[in-house]
């Protein structure tokens, strides 16, 4: 089994340096060479508003500055790894205040983000569309209200309002009742909610999440070069449930990593850099540095540097 080596890796860790925000170039450092989480928690805090929630360009493709459920939704993934931080614990309890205030009754969730995206540079995927009241991201409920409602019941001594058992419930038969799934991204909002539940509630997430996968995950390596859900993508780390996925697709991903990091010494956006013009640029140059650490975490998680 071949893994990756230190010549690569060393490369890739030039491409986050040259192509990543401060942010990615801190967690890399607390990752892989023990550095304080200090400059991740600064770094964390330059896109957390006043009303709690995140965004100023959190999520690379849209840069409006106010707040959003999907930009929260990433700035609390990154805090539920230093959650074991009282300062972590409070800028988390102001992330969960924003989501009670934003959640949507009707929706029993949230919106991915509001109107207003339209009036800052963004990619297509990211438009608010009038007619529709909502993105294309919006089609599938899961994403984000699926990972948002995993933190609230992690975090759940912070919420004051919303009904947390009550939305698990909602969020189960939802997916349950699903027949077609069309989004992957649904699907890993999906798996981050099975994560925190307890046994009893995993087991009424693992038949409808196996069939999301098994919809939408792509088996042919000839077709990794596009923007795909790829074995790894669902499993990210050995110790997590596979729902289904054979160790040995796992491993055959992981071994395309390796040969794309040995080749290219980055990780290249695979739906291309035509959406990213202009003063909008930079943007595509930051996935680089989030997809290149993200195949790193994947191929450390798995024991497949050397």
């Amino acid at each position: 089994m071949k893994n990756l080596s230190n010549k690569a890796l060393n490369n890739a860790e030039e491409a986050i340096k040259k192509f990543s925000r401060p942010l990615v170039k801190s967690i890399f450092q607390s990752e892989f060479y023990s550095g304080t989480t200090k400059k991740i928690i600064e770094e964390l805090k330059k896109y957390q508003n006043e009303d709690g929630g995140f965004g100023n360009g959190l999520e690379p493709d849209f840069r409006l500055p106010n707040s959003s459920p999907m930009a929260t939704s990433v700035g609390l993934r990154l805090l539920s790894d230093l959650d074991y931080l009282k300062e972590v614990k409070e800028m988390i309890k102001k992330a969960i205040n924003y989501l009670e205030k934003t959640f949507d009754k009707d929706r029993m969730g949230w919106f991915a983000v509001p109107k207003e995206v339209n009036d800052y540079l963004h990619t297509p995927w990211w438009h608010y569309n009038e007619e529709e009241g909502m993105t294309v991201i919006d089609r599938n409920w899961g994403n984000p209200s699926a990972e948002i409602i995993a933190y609230l019941y992690k975090y759940r001594e912070y919420i004051k309002t919303l009904d947390i058992d009550g939305l698990v419930k909602y969020g189960i038969d939802y997916i349950q009742n699903k027949e077609k799934f069309d989004s992957e991204n649904e699907v890993f909002c999906y798996i981050k909610l099975y994560e925190v539940l307890p046994v009893s509630l995993q087991e009424e997430l693992k038949e409808p999440i196996a069939k999301g996968i098994n919809q939408t995950i792509v088996y042919d390596e000839n077709r990794w070069y596009e923007y795909v859900p790829r074995p790894s993508d669902f499993v990210d780390d050995p110790n997590k449930f596979r729902f289904g996925i054979k160790e040995s697709q796992i491993q055959k991903d992981l071994d395309y990593l390796i040969r794309e990091l040995e080749d290219e010494g980055k990780i290249l956006p695979p739906w291309g850099k035509s959406f990213y013009t202009d003063e909008f640029r930079d943007a595509y140059n930051h996935w680089i540095g989030i997809l290149t650490l993200k195949a790193l975490k994947k191929l450390q998680n798995h024991g497949r540097i050397e």
